[in-house]
């Protein structure tokens, strides 16, 4: 009886799902970058034996320009230790500014504001004191309905 670990080993193995064992040494190589580059990178690919480096931000370029052989090094140490990510061996690192990636930590907020059911119902005792202050109770309550849809 075949395990688990084999049956998902040999159907990563197939043509139709290489892209995730890709995709998982393409996360490796990015989980072993220091946390400032990590930040800096979007994604990588390799095409043409190119490590093509994709940045979430522009000013990200001239950092990984200087620190390449940092990413070479870091490439090598990761073919030598995982033989499976052998594809990823490059001849030189091509670095970019992705235009089409979110920048990171900048979602985009909800530009409606959201309407709730008004929780209060205006039953409340009118001050008989002070007339302004009546009138001014008078107005909430008044406000408080129209919001529930009520009418007096």
């Amino acid at each position: 009886m075949k395990t688990a670990q084999s049956l998902l080993a040999s159907l990563v193995d197939t043509h139709t799902f290489r892209p995730l064992s890709q995709h998982r040494c393409y996360r490796k190589f990015l989980e072993l970058l220091p946390p400032r580059f990590r930040q800096a990178i979007a994604f990588v690919t390799v095409k043409n034996r190119q490590l093509m480096v994709a940045l979430s931000h522009p000013g990200y370029k001239m950092e990984l320009n200087y620190n390449q052989d940092v990413l070479k090094s870091l490439l090598r140490t990761l073919m030598e230790a995982r033989p499976d990510c052998a594809f990823m061996a490059a001849d030189r690192i091509v670095i970019f500014h992705s235009k089409y990636h979110p920048m990171p930590g900048g979602s985009e907020k909800s530009e409606t504001v959201p309407r709730y059911r008004e929780a209060a119902d205006g039953a409340f005792r009118l001050p008989e004191s002070d007339p302004e202050l009546r009138e001014a109770f008078l107005r909430i309550r008044e406000h408080i309905r129209r919001k529930r849809g009520e009418r007096e």
